[in-house]
Formats: structure tokens, sequence, C-alpha cells
């Protein structure tokens, strides 16, 4: 029996369209949820009937006027390795089934853990094997789950929200002549993601273009 991904529904998107990718069918379960403002570490595990508990690397997360800044945990090898082990022995001890988000201060204390995939996962989109979206279908079909592992370990997130009447091509001359490497991606007419990896300054180019889609600038 498939269970019902809980998910954002801002994202909810990315799950559908990983489930089309695979041929598979899910059961949605969209919710409105929020992430702590402080800027904090997560990891999300990924638990299935036929695999091992599956986690990521640690992500640092912070926000941009009201938007999710995501890139690679900046942290001590100590604290990650703490931040993993936490992560097995809660998923383990509470019997996690799907997928978990446990969210850490700077320092490594836990803050929460959430069951809903959020905003916050959609770095795994562009940087990691498998998304946390095809690893979440995966799941609810007990299918074995994809590897986990960083594709890049220099990459900035940001995603991007814009008012309906304003143009979503037009911007796209700009920045892409500003910045040939930007990762654009829809999750619907006005919302989505831009990605960048391997750059300097990867916050002040990701940035502009998020200002820039959603007429903060307009240079």
């Amino acid at each position: 029996m498939r269970h019902r991904i809980k998910v954002e529904i801002g994202v909810a998107a990315f799950i559908a369209r990983a489930a089309e990718s695979l041929g598979l069918e899910v059961r949605l379960d969209q919710q409105t949820t929020s992430i702590p403002n402080d800027e904090h570490l997560a990891v999300v595990a990924i638990n299935s009937a036929q695999t091992q508990l599956a986690t990521y690397p640690a992500i640092s997360v912070a926000k941009l006027r009201n938007r999710v800044v995501v890139k690679p945990a900046q942290a001590t090898d100590e604290l990650l390795k703490n931040m993993q082990i936490a992560v097995n022995e809660r998923a383990k001890s509470s019997n996690q089934s799907g997928v978990a988000t446990y969210r850490f201060t700077l320092n490594g204390k836990l803050i929460e853990v959430s069951d809903v995939i959020s905003i916050d996962s959609i770095w795994s989109l562009e940087y990691a094997q498998t998304s946390v979206f095809e690893n979440a279908v995966r799941s609810a079909n007990q299918l074995p789950l994809g590897k986990t592992e960083l594709l890049n370990q220099n990459f900035l997130v940001i995603n991007f929200d814009v008012s309906q009447n304003l143009d979503m091509t037009a911007p796209f001359l700009h920045l892409f002549a500003h910045e040939p490497g930007y990762r654009i991606v829809k999750s619907s007419s006005h919302s989505g993601y831009v990605a960048l990896a391997g750059e300097m300054n990867l916050f002040e180019k990701v940035s502009h273009a998020v200002d820039y889609l959603e007429g903060v600038i307009n240079e």
C-alpha cells in the first residue's frame, strides 16, 4: 500500500514530475508549512520498506526577504558527524517511514523534525544524485532508494515567488547574459528557484537573479 507523501503546496509539482518520469503513481497530502527564520542546518532522511534509511548531506538554510537560501553546510566534521548520528538514532527509534527533515541550530541542537517535504529540499533537484522528491516517490512505492551524495560541493539555491502581473520571460535575456550558468526552474508560472554552482560570489549572483525576477531591481 502506497503511503501519502506530505508535501508543501509550493513544491508539490516537483513530486508530480518525479512520479511522471518514473511512470509511478503517488498520493499527495499537500500542506502549508514554514521553516525556522533563523539560519540553521538541516538533514533529510528517507526510509523505504526495501532499503535501509538513507540520509542526505547537511545543508545550511537561511532567509532572504522570506525566500529560502540553501547551500552546503559549513560546519566542523565533528558537528556534521554528530548530526548524522542523531538523525539515524531518532529515525530508528521512531520507526520513521517516508521523508523527514531534521533541523538543527548552527551548534547542532535539534530544533524540530518535519515529515512534510518543503522548499528547503529544492536544492536536491540540481545537486544530489537522486533528489528528495524522486526518493519520496520511490519510498511511497516501496522501492529501493537512489544515492544521496552531492554532485557539487559549492552551490547556492534561492526560491522565487513573483507577482502575477510581472513578465516571466523578458528577464531571461538580462539574466542569462549576466550569468550563463544560472539554472532557473519553475514549479508554477510565477514561482520556482534559481540555482548556481561552482562560481565565485554565489550569493551575490543568485540573489541578483531573484531580485530581478521579482522586480526588486530593474537595471
